[in-house]
């Protein structure tokens, strides 16, 4: 795990919303000044870390970004059971509570999906035309390969047995069956590599480790292909799937901040 670093740049500032009728908890990451300012959106993986604010979303509310991070449906702090779909209706009513916030200025905003979080920001832009430009990291690019994958259920098994708290309803095993079953049905309908060419013509960013075991490279650069200009692919030597790598985090943080930066510019010209 990353060391963290000293917060002093910007504010965390707790929140929630709701999604659906369920309750959604998470934070705004406000930068220093009187703002509003230009807010990014940031989707957590499957199960993604328990500490959604240090890391890029941190380093991206030090560059002067507003930063709302969030609990989907059925993860930690936030209620509800997931589904893929779900995950999708989230993410429309994160971006409301972003725009409608008091530090943002609502006529820009970005979202970082890393994981399967990318999955759902390609899903989410494609339905919500506010969201300006999309910025993914290792994107589970095929939902309904990624839920068929022979490796799902060892990975539940992992997080029954080390992080029960991470995923709700995962100890009860008709919850369980229910959740993996509907993440297949909904990745049959709501499938990143289907959509992807409909994220034009806002910018897109897709950012993929050489050293990662979790999402084949090749395939990012397929998916990558799909996607139509504006766009922008790096790949980072050394990257794993979590960035353990000190020089490749930081590589990959560098990537994303300059490129937010650059598409807010863009913007006020």
């Amino acid at each position: 795990m990353k060391s963290k670093r000293e917060l002093a740049n910007f504010r965390i500032i707790p929140t929630e919303f709701h999604s659906e009728g369920q309750l959604l908890r998470g934070d705004f990451l406000v930068p220093e000044g009187d703002g509003p300012f230009l807010g990014i959106c940031k989707f957590h993986g499957l199960p993604g870390s328990p500490d959604q604010v240090h890391g890029i979303a941190s380093r991206l509310a030090e560059a002067g970004f507003l930063v709302l991070t969030f609990d989907f449906r059925g993860f930690r702090r936030s209620d509800g059971y997931f589904s893929l779909a779900r995950e999708v209706k989230d993410a429309k009513n994160a971006i409301s509570h972003l725009i409608e916030s008091d530090y943002s200025i609502n006529n820009w905003v970005g979202v970082y999906g890393a994981s399967y979080g990318g999955a759902v920001a390609v899903l989410a832009a494609v339905r919500d035309n506010r969201i300006s430009v999309v910025c993914l990291r290792a994107p589970v690019y095929d939902t309904l390969t990624f839920a068929r994958s022979p490796y799902i259920q060892p990975a539940v098994e992992d997080l029954l047995q080390n992080s029960p708290d991470e995923m709700h309803g995962l100890s009860d095993p008709d919850i369980r069956k229910e959740i993996l079953e509907r993440m297949v049905e909904d990745s049959k309908k709501l499938n990143p590599i289907r959509e992807v060419s409909s994220i034009a013509p806002r910018p897109l960013l897709i950012i993929a480790g050489d050293a990662d075991e979790d999402i084949d490279l090749v395939w990012v650069r397929r998916f990558f292909e799909l996607a139509k200009e504006p766009k922008e692919m790096v790949v980072i030597e050394g990257a794993d799937h979590k960035l353990t790598d000190p020089k490749a985090f930081e590589k990959t943080v560098e990537s994303v901040v300059t490129w937010f930066k650059h598409q807010s510019q863009s913007k006020s010209k």
